[in-house]
């Protein structure tokens, strides 16, 4: 058995692969290609006027509601007679020719990009530069204000989140480049930008990833963060044993995908680590210890992994070594907190303070309706319930659904689709975490064996996923 054999039957906990794993990614692919439409204004950006923004809209809706069905279904524990008879996954012959295109594509879109990284670079990123700075200077990080860390950074201070507070509080939409820069000359003139804009609101680990090269060039910081998406690649590859191509195809097209893991490690983010351990816990899943180490690690440094708990337990409820697991995840988020606050203990308070902060509305979905003043804006807590209750329907059809129990968890994350601030990253997790799930989960010789015999799932055959009552 070779070195990379024996790689895949760890991760996989020694079960193998079956041929329907190559229509779960080929409906993966699909999923991709519609998810980019979700967030396309090409529309509305070219063509002025009510209609073409209502239609752009339209289009972006619908085929934000087709991604997540697409991901749902390939993601089921017995893929719908309809696709199984369609093959999809015969496409995946053309994986290897798939894959060296998009590597192609990746690699002169990242090196081209490189000499002018800054400008690619978001606030949250900006903040956890600083923020390991401070640490290797000795002081406190949580204490950095928004605008002076940009302003060091040679970043323009356009890219500081504002606060819906003084100047700013009367703006509609998301306030423009130049009243963000009139609040922030004003705030400077009295003294201060800290009320006006947000501050760190990220866990300790996520300054502690970008110590080695905080006082880099952003090219260094970009080749760091993408050392672990490469890491994490050949891991996904080893784990999809002779759909190897397809799977890592995939995560590179999720590239494309604003705000996914690729996409941020492509200009050294910090936060694409965490996304990684995220999709690493579900890939390493019947491993309870690792995994559970994984998604602690990433809970440690980013808040969306913490989102991401329930889903995680409702995905491994019913598996062997949940308790081990669960054990695993809350001994690496104490060992990756705990000793940073009592070094720092205003951290928490800090994060919360931000954020729990009046924020303008921002990201697509029907906060579009918003930014583009096409419907009044409603409370930002009303929009912050449905997204929040969104998930916990989510959850609960996959409690009540085995066959869906999976499908229920990877998706989620898409509840943030209605939020006040339906940002890119909050969602763009959920195709990558669809892939680690189809390999780890859904495409093993026992599941596998049990759709074909029953020609799906019968009431009381959950295909090894659990009951409520596990």
């Amino acid at each position: 058995m070779t070195a990379l054999a024996r790689l895949r039957d760890w991760v996989l906990g020694g079960k193998r692969l079956q041929p329907i794993a190559a229509d779960r990614l080929a409906l993966i692919a699909m999923a991709l290609a519609a998810f980019k439409f979700a967030n396309w204004s090409w529309l509305s950006a070219r063509i002025p006027g009510r209609g073409a923004a209502i239609a752009s809209d339209a289009l972006q809706f619908i085929s934000f509601l087709l991604f997540v069905v697409l991901v749902a279904l390939s993601c089921r524990a017995a893929l719908p007679e309809w696709i199984r008879r369609a093959r999809p996954g015969r496409a995946a012959v053309l994986a290897p020719l798939l894959l060296v295109v998009l590597a192609g594509l990746v690699s002169a879109t990242i090196v081209r990009s490189m000499p002018t990284a800054n400008q690619r670079i978001d606030d949250a990123n900006a903040m956890a530069v600083c923020g390991a700075r401070a640490i290797e200077a000795g002081r406190n990080p949580y204490r950095i204000k928004e605008v002076n860390c940009l302003r060091q950074l040679g970043l323009p201070t356009t890219l500081a989140t504002p606060l819906r507070k003084g100047t700013l509080a009367g703006i509609e939409g998301y306030p423009s480049p130049d009243q963000i820069q009139a609040a922030v000359a004003t705030a400077i003139h009295h003294g201060g930008t800290q009320t006006l804009f947000s501050g760190l609101a990220k866990p300790p680990l996520d300054l502690a990833v970008m110590l080695p090269v905080a006082h880099d060039s952003s090219q260094v910081r970009a080749l760091w963060t993408l050392l672990a998406a490469a890491i994490f690649a050949v891991l996904l590859g080893a784990a999809a044993g002779p759909l190897w191509a397809a799977a890592v195809a995939a995560f590179l097209a999720t590239y494309y995908i604003p705000g996914s893991a690729i996409n941020f490690a492509s200009f050294g983010n910090a936060e694409s680590v965490a996304y990684l351990l995220m999709a690493l816990s579900v890939l390493w899943i019947r491993r309870p210890v690792l995994s559970g180490a994984c998604l602690g690690v990433a809970i440690a440094s980013n808040e969306l992994a913490l989102f991401f708990l329930p889903a995680y337990l409702l995905i491994g409820l019913g598996r062997p070594g949940q308790s081990r697991r669960l054990l695993s995840l809350v001994a690496a988020v104490v060992i990756g907190v705990v000793p940073w606050l009592f070094r720092y203990p205003d951290a928490i308070p800090t994060i919360w303070h931000n954020l729990a902060a009046p924020t303008f509305p921002l990201g697509y979905g029907p906060v579009l309706l918003v930014l583009q003043r096409l419907v009044t804006s409603p409370p930002p807590d009303l929009m912050l319930g449905m997204s929040a209750v969104a998930m916990a329907l989510i959850l609960l059809w996959g409690w009540r659904r085995p066959a869906w129990r999976v499908s229920a968890g990877v998706i989620m994350l898409t509840g943030f689709w209605l939020s006040w601030r339906s940002l890119d990253e909050y969602m763009a997790q959920v195709p990558l975490l669809a892939v680690a799930a189809i390999l780890a989960l859904l495409s093993t010789s026992e599941l596998e064996a049990s759709a074909q015999g029953s020609g799906g799932l019968s009431p009381g055959d959950d295909g090894g996923l659990g009951s409520p009552s596990s």
